[in-house]
């Protein structure tokens, strides 16, 4: 369910009168991530991306990140199976660039080589909802949100009172097993929801089996989150959630031939919000605490420092103020402190930093077809100062079936901790922020049995920040990734749908060099089925083309030559039996055609696979 259009609007906007009939692809009622508060979908100016519970069954996959890989201006790179590395892009702006959230609180990894999250971790047992927020956001989410947002929602409780079970079992190829439960209730003054999703494979070899590596990588997880909220009066709520993942992944030492290893990475993450919102005569309060804690361990490393912990401590307050007319106006102010240490019979690495925040959002309506937002947000820095970033969206309805939508706005990164201090690669304490600009223009257009749109996209980034020569050194001059998304949807009938997007991204240095691993050309197909009241079932095919990898030589230097990979395209089902209302027993296929492909020189990636699966809700 997308929000993007461009360029074949003067195509849209011309086409017959069928168009005007009421669309049967109703975009999502409110949009939750895209401002200081929540919005009409047709009301933002910013691209969304919508992914609710019902398409993550219907595309059956296991690991987030192979489902969002199939949404527009989406890619995605793995070092192997699940549990290892994987890197998620946005418009060709690495995971750096891009803060993931769940259910409001930062999981990205301050210990980490650069601030990122870990997708090859992350299942897609006990989620509710995502939303992808395309472009620089800085002005609403602060520093590294350049490329966009992920925002994740776990299960949630019944829109009615009364209390929902969900059961999934699965197994399948490589020995493979997934277990998931989730209860949530709704009860006169508040919610409780909690879900458990367990995972054991014993994988395949992360190094490229047609390399000659021949040990299976396997992976172990367990995923917990609990989520809460209690009326205490007509005016005041309280709420809090917990995301607990405890994960064992085997991985190899790197990419290509002979890189079979005993190596394994254990890790720990404890995420934990509590907030509370207090509603008054003319302005509504909200306060919250966060905390975010990631313990990991490399044991069996050839390195000297085995062990990376990190933390993350956050303070934040929102007003919403009653406006007259279709206004409205946040104000904000936060407080964040980052913790990084690593040790190991190298020594040990400590380092921390904060930010203060002041940031506001203005909304409007200018008449009855247009809605403008103007957002500033100003972020103190421990280390590097002051730094203003804004952006300013507008929203366009032309008819009651188009909307085009145009953005432009700023945005920061500042170095990571482990950027300035190591120990991964010679410490750079001189290093600067990044600054970027961004600009968007979208149009989309419903009709009556379907959906089409594009979007144009362009961001630039001035020294950026980059691995060379065995560190970490900023890149002179202009880095560019624009190009173009085109999406869409169409019902044949009542039980055949199709859909895909392709996305255009021309991503590269004011060297010319291109960035790595960001496709060229990035192509899904699918085709959804109902073939009656019983069966149901997913077919996608997505084509890569495009890419290029990097080549490290030996140290000191690393010195890196650029590498062209191969295309690849690769498709997937899923088919689904309704046993009754209740229960469906589902069967999902990967790489139906068994193609060998990399995502990440070097490293390989499933084979044909099967899985067999139940999920139930009561």
């Amino acid at each position: 369910m997308n929000k993007t259009l461009g360029a074949v609007a003067a195509t849209l906007l011309t086409t017959t009168s069928a168009l005007a009939q009421e669309p049967v692809f109703q975009l999502p009622e409110i949009i939750f991530s895209a401002g200081l508060t929540a919005i009409e979908a047709n009301r933002t100016g910013v691209s969304v991306e919508v992914v609710d519970e019902d398409d993550l069954d219907a595309a059956g996959d296991v690991q987030l990140s192979d489902y969002l890989e199939t949404l527009p201006g989406i890619s995605v790179t793995q070092n192997g199976p699940v549990g290892t590395n994987t890197t998620l892009r946005i418009r060709g702006l690495n995971g750096n660039y891009i803060p993931v959230l769940i259910n409001g609180i930062d999981v990205t990894d301050p210990s980490s080589t650069q601030t990122n999250f870990n997708f090859g971790t992350l299942t897609t047992g006990g989620i509710s909802r995502i939303e992808v927020l395309y472009g620089s956001q800085s002005a609403i989410y602060g520093s590294e949100a350049i490329g966009g947002v992920i925002n994740i929602t776990t299960l949630q409780a019944p829109d009615e009172n009364g209390t929902d079970i969900i059961v999934n079992a699965e197994g399948g190829t490589y020995d493979s097993y997934l277990g998931e439960v989730g209860i949530a209730t709704r009860f006169d003054r508040g919610t409780l929801a909690f879900s458990a999703t367990r995972v054991v494979t014993d994988g395949f070899s992360a190094a490229d089996e047609n390399l000659g590596n021949t040990e299976a990588d396997g992976y172990e997880s367990t995923t917990l989150s609990f989520t809460g909220t209690y009326e205490l009066s007509e005016t005041v709520t309280i709420g809090g959630s917990v995301i607990y993942l405890d994960s064992r992944s085997d991985f190899d030492s790197g990419g290509g031939a002979g890189r079979d290893s005993d190596r394994f990475l254990t890790s720990e993450q404890l995420g934990a919000r509590i907030f509370a919102q207090f509603d008054g005569v003319h302005i509504d309060h909200e306060i919250a605490v966060q905390a975010f804690r990631i313990d990991r361990s490399d044991p069996n490393s050839t390195s000297s420092v085995t062990n990376f912990e990190g933390d993350r401590l956050g303070f934040s307050y929102r007003g919403t103020i009653d406006l007259a007319g279709e206004q409205g106006l946040v104000i904000g102010a936060d407080y964040t402190r980052e913790d990084y240490l690593s040790f190991g019979t190298g020594g040990r690495t400590e380092a921390d930093y904060s930010v203060a925040t002041l940031l506001g959002e203005y909304t409007t309506r200018l008449g009855n077809d247009v809605d403008l937002a103007l957002a500033v947000r100003y972020d103190e820095h421990s280390v590097f100062g002051g730094a203003t970033t804004g952006r300013a969206a507008l929203a366009w309805r032309p008819d009651a079936n188009t909307t085009i939508r145009a953005s432009i706005a700023t945005g920061f990164r500042a170095p990571s901790l482990n950027e300035l201090y190591g120990p991964f690669g010679a410490p750079n304490p001189n290093l600067q922020p990044e600054e970027s600009r961004s600009a968007e223009l979208a149009i989309e257009r419903e009709f009556a049995n379907g959906r089409v749109g594009a979007a144009l996209f362009y961001t630039e980034i001035d020294d950026l920040i980059d691995f060379r020569g065995g560190g970490y050194v900023q890149v002179p001059g202009k880095t560019v990734s624009r190009g173009i998304e085109l999406t869409g949807e169409l019902a044949l009938n009542d039980n055949y749908s199709l859909f895909g997007n392709y996305t255009y991204t021309d991503s590269e240095e004011i060297s010319g060099n291109r960035l790595a691993r960001v496709p060229l050309h990035d192509l899904t197909l699918g085709l959804r089925a109902e073939f009656n009241d019983l069966w149901s079932g997913t077919v996608t095919v997505q084509h890569v083309a495009g890419r290029q990898d990097r080549v490290f030589g030996p140290p000191p230097t690393f010195a890196s030559t650029p590498f062209d990979m191969p295309d690849y395209t690769v498709a997937n089902m899923s088919l689904g039996y309704a046993v009754n209302d209740a229960t469906e027993v589902y069967l999902r296929v990967e790489n139906i055609f068994d193609e060998e492909y990399q995502t990440t020189l070097g490293y390989g990636t499933s084979d044909r696979a099967f899985y067999l699966g139940v999920r139930a809700s009561f």
